[in-house]
């Protein structure tokens, strides 16, 4: 099949419906997971005295004092009892290493998307659209302190880790090519 008549995305094989919807799934859960472990990491911060408690007094501590957090239409009220028995320093280290592997499983999940949309050709792409939200990231966390850095970078991961690249390295290409067959 020439590059002019690939399908953008093909319906006989669908197998990309399913890629997309385990990166729909996934994002939501490893967002959550996220969000759970920053907010007791800011309770822990905010109370000195609760990083000093055992595993057992922190699960208490938590059940009698929950600490609710909003986050637009949904209510966080409880939090993963794993977390009790971690330090301030482990629980900054899981932040950054499960991001990484976050990060990672995203990479592999837009490559399997390409694959899946047959659109493996592309994947020069991918590489470049992370590198440069890399690098953007980096240069924000760096050269911006404090919240308008960490939130810009933030920004940048969080569109690293949805459909969003691999579906711009398919739909955009695509679309663009189809523009210059109707000239």
């Amino acid at each position: 099949m020439s590059e002019d008549h690939r399908p953008m995305l093909p319906r006989r094989r669908p197998f990309w419906v399913v890629v997309l919807a385990v990166m729909l799934v996934f994002g939501f859960y490893q967002e959550k997971a996220k969000i759970q472990l920053n907010h007791y990491t800011q309770v822990m911060e905010q109370y000195p005295e609760f990083a000093n408690f055992s595993k057992e007094m922190r699960a208490q501590w938590w059940a009698e004092n929950p600490q609710p957090l909003r986050i637009h239409y949904y209510i966080m009220r409880g939090t993963w009892d794993g977390f009790h028995g971690m330090t301030l320093a482990q629980l900054k280290r899981l932040k950054w290493g499960l991001s990484v592997l976050i990060l990672l499983a995203f990479f592999a999940l837009d490559g399997l998307f390409l694959k899946t949309t047959g659109h493996i050709d592309r994947w020069p792409w991918l590489i470049v659209m992370y590198g440069l939200s890399g690098t953007i990231m980096a240069i924000f966390i760096t050269l911006v302190p404090g919240r308008s850095g960490y939130g810009v970078a933030h920004e940048f991961l969080a569109f690293l880790q949805s459909p969003l690249p691999s579906l711009f390295i398919v739909l955009v290409p695509s679309l663009i090519e189809r523009m210059q067959v109707i000239r």
